[in-house]
């Protein structure tokens, strides 16, 4: 036997939208909860307790007329509960199109009853397994004549992908969004938002153990007088986490074996005139805590139904929703109104503490001083079920509005969200020292003491995420890695002009202070000395003080400060993503869904034009990608539709946009953010013997590749007639309001000098690096340095082959690294 809280969670699925699904068919999505149990490894799964599905109201005074009857793709089978196996499946839809969109509002409802140990301790936590259901329709004809004439009872469905969320702390009220994003060979994304509430506290009953003295006969008789106060008691207790044990062994009470009775388990079996002031106080005890967290529980869920209320619904929608009276004011009984001094004052019963004194003198008012256990016990019980009844009452409400007003309730709580996963990837976001200059770089070893200070980084916050990790109420598991596999950004940013970008700058500004002039105000708190290599204690420091509302990430680079805001433009967004050398479109793709998960808004083109011709010349690539942009905006983007034109391009790619630049000039106000990963914006820099430039030189003559030329800037004798220096002088950059180059140390296939266009000091007094500097030069010069940004980006890479020694491995992770992008994203 032991005293048990009721907890009831609704999750509710929002919409669902395909982003990249491979298959058309029949889906739905399937959920399970459960936690940890009292042996190791054991599991203790939720009851679905029901669930809740509606339509918006249609509140207009107009009649719809009739229309003829025809099966609702997106609803085939409706929501269910499969009461085997503990799961609640939405309604199943049918999926056709890139981009769908299928608006579910359906609730699910899950219980769960904790014993008073786990209740105590206040460490729930919960698992929710989300399974993508998938049905092949190839039998039936595919989905098109599926939809026209759908065969349900012969479907069959499978597991395809399954997400994996945790909640903290169910038992004290969530309201919480998170969209679930399947696994990269199933592209969707459920927007879902979890809802918990306190309902009630309860005693339950175990089975007798025949071996104790309480299965002989006169321990039956003993039961048949104590079991009939369980009925009349309610079976009720539980406690906040950080309110004082209940227990009547705590208080000094000799307690049976096993109780039977809610008064058994209250106050024990011997009850002599001496400890009745023991049975007060006990009472007291329980009315500070198991009463006092319904109280809790009631007053939060009608405080955020309140704001949901006046956000979300209309007048005529609260009218139809509440009633003329509104949310109903919590009504305790009379004896647990706080004494106020006013009796004009209505009894709110909104603090019983007070009310615990009111108790004792109203029972000793009705039983003097000779007070039973099973009276106080029933009184307590009684009371208890009075609040329980009305948090029940105000649950119910909740359910009810969740389901009319969905897409705006699901707004309201993704921007916390939003800025609760911001915080969390700041961490591996490491913002440097700002500089003047543009173009030329004090760095000596051009990034390499990245990677030790990446490892200290991993290993000081290593803790500290984790324990960010368990703060988050409700998260999605596969969302945020742990440190040791997560990618470390360090930015770099950029103020006034710098010597080289003073002269030549299209705003004329004068040329700003150089570095070391830089005042404590302009320097971040969190710069690293460059001549230092930071101890694992001031890594530890330098992640405490970094302000992560300064970091530049691709969300600011969209122009938003989270993606839920409103654009601050009107028009489309058109962001093209161009392949490297030897690609294709399908290479940009897992780049191309995580700017789409969060940016629904803006449409993409994956080019495809290159995808046969990456060896040849990158001015003729250069002409078709232009060609194939103007295209898609003339379908897509028909007359003054496009409002802005973002670039992301991997490798070669960076060089085919150059290439197109100028051949867009009509659309350069309309161009916003122009993103490199891994570009050899200088070509193939060869300023050391390495297996990888060995292996080039060989691959070079082998394949005798126009690109391969053009890259290694041996296309012509006079390497100022070479197309790469030709390429630094024509206009591009300067169209952008944003310019960021991403490189990676390791990767030598975009080797980091050229991938961040930058001039190195060693390069002073070589003749030979001196038409690098001049196209360096060229290519910032007209840029404001404010524009532009340089990231360097660590990757983790355990394994430790061929690829990893020659630095493909990291250039290829600028493709497949999720991680880094939803750090981007985000």
């Amino acid at each position: 036997m032991s005293l048990h809280a009721v907890v009831e969670l609704a999750i509710h699925f929002e919409s669902f939208r395909n982003i990249d699904l491979f298959h058309q068919g029949l889906y739905h999505l399937r959920v399970r909860l459960c936690r940890e149990g009292p042996d190791v490894g054991s599991t203790v799964v939720a009851t679905p307790c029901g669930y809740t599905v509606q339509s918006p109201l249609d509140l207009r005074t107009e009649a719809k007329p009739k229309q003829v009857d025809r099966p609702d793709p997106h609803c085939l089978i409706p929501a269910h509960i499969i009461e085997d196996e503990c799961t609640f499946s939405t309604r199943s839809f049918l999926i056709r199109y890139c981009e769908e969109e299928v608006e579910l509002n359906d609730v699910g409802q899950f219980r769960f009853e904790l014993p008073q140990t786990d209740w105590e301790q206040g460490t729930l936590m919960m698992t929710v397994e989300v399974d993508l259901m998938f049905a092949d329709l190839s039998q039936h004809g595919g989905a098109d004549r599926f939809g026209e004439q759908p065969d349900v009872d012969s479907t069959e469905f499978k597991c395809v992908s399954t997400a994996r969320l945790q909640v903290h702390g169910a038992q004290k009220g969530l309201h919480e969004f998170c969209p679930v994003a399947f696994d990269e060979y199933h592209f969707c994304l459920a927007n879902i938002m979890l809802h918990s509430v306190l309902l009630d506290h309860r005693f339950r009953l175990q089975p007798l153990d025949t071996s104790s003295h309480y299965g002989s006969a006169r321990s039956q008789r003993r039961v048949l007088d104590k079991v009939e106060c369980d009925s009349d008691d309610g079976a009720r207790k539980s406690s906040w986490s950080n309110a004082p044990s209940l227990s009547p062994r705590a208080s000094g009470i000799a307690l049976a074996p096993t109780a039977l009775s809610f008064s058994e388990f209250l106050f024990g079996t011997c009850y002599p005139t001496e400890a009745q002031e023991q049975l007060l106080q006990i009472a007291e005890g329980f009315y500070r805590t198991q009463l006092d967290s319904l109280v809790i529980s009631h007053t939060e869920l009608t405080k955020w139904l309140r704001e949901v209320c006046d956000s979300c619904l209309t007048p005529v929608q609260q009218q139809v929703l509440l009633g003329n009276a509104g949310l109903p004011d919590l009504s305790v009984p009379v004896e647990l109104t706080p004494c106020s001094g006013n009796d004009s004052e209505p009894a709110t019963g909104t603090n019983p503490m007070s009310g615990a004194a009111l108790l004792r003198i109203q029972l000793e008012s009705e039983h003097g001083r000779k007070l039973s256990a099973r009276a106080v016990a029933a009184r307590l019980a009684y009371d208890l079920d009075a609040v329980a009844s009305q948090v029940l009452e105000a649950w119910h409400l909740v359910l009810t509005v969740l389901v009319h007003a969905p897409r705006e309730i699901a707004m309201c709580l993704r921007e916390s969200w939003e800025r609760r996963i911001a915080r969390r990837w700041s961490t591996t976001m490491i913002k440097e020292d700002p500089r003047a200059d543009v173009a030329v770089t004090e760095r000596e070893d051009c990034c390499g003491s990245h990677s030790a200070l990446s490892e200290s980084l991993r290993k000081a916050a290593g803790d500290a995420d984790a324990e960010a990790s368990q703060a988050l109420p409700f998260q999605d598991l596969s969302m945020v890695p742990p440190m040791a596999l997560r990618p470390m950004i360090f930015e770099e940013r950029y103020y006034g002009g710098g010597a080289a970008a003073a002269s030549k700058s299209l705003w004329g500004s004068a040329a700003a202070k150089p570095e070391s002039q830089v005042s404590d105000t302009q320097r971040p708190s969190n710069a690293t000395p460059r001549s230092s290599r930071p101890t694992a204690a001031e890594a530890k420091e330098l992640l405490r003080e970094y302000d992560d509302s300064t970091s530049m990430t691709l969300k600011q680079y969209c122009g938003e400060c989270i993606p839920s805001t409103p654009r601050p433009y009107r028009g489309v967004h058109l962001i093209v993503l161009v392949h490297g050398f030897q690609g294709n479109s399908f290479d940009m793709r897992l780049m191309r869904n995580n700017l789409a998960l969060l940016y629904p808004d803006s449409i993409f083109l994956s080019s495809i034009c290159n995808e046969d011709n990456t060896e040849g010349d990158i001015s003729e690539m250069g002409i078709r990608l232009a060609q194939e942009v103007v295209n898609y905006i003339c379908d897509w983007c028909p007359g003054s539709a496009l409002a802005r034109l973002s670039f992301v391009a991997h490798s070669l790619g960076g060089l085919i946009v150059r290439s197109a630049l100028p051949l867009l000039h009509e659309y350069s106000s309309k161009m916003f953010t122009f993103i490199s990963f891994g570009t050899s914006h200088l070509g193939i820099v060869q300023d050391e013997i390495s297996l990888f430039n060995t292996g080039f030189w060989m691959f070079k003559k082998w394949r005798k590749s126009t690109f391969l030329q053009q890259v290694s800037m041996t296309d012509h004798p006079n390497p100022r007639e070479t197309f790469l220096f030709k390429l630094s002088k024509a206009k591009g950059f300067e169209f952008f309001q944003n310019v960021v180059l991403s490189s990676c140390y390791e990767d030598q296939y975009g080797p980091i000098q050229s991938a961040r266009a930058e001039i190195r000091p060693e390069w002073a007094g070589k003749p030979e690096k001196q038409v690098y500097r001049e196209m360096v030069e060229n290519l910032w010069g007209p840029v404001h340095p404010d524009r532009v940004r340089r990231l360097d980006i660590n990757f983790v890479i355990p394994e430790k082959n061929l690829d990893s020694f020659i630095g493909r491995a990291a250039h290829i992770q600028f493709l497949e690294s999720q991680p880094m992008m939803r750090m981007l994203v985000h």
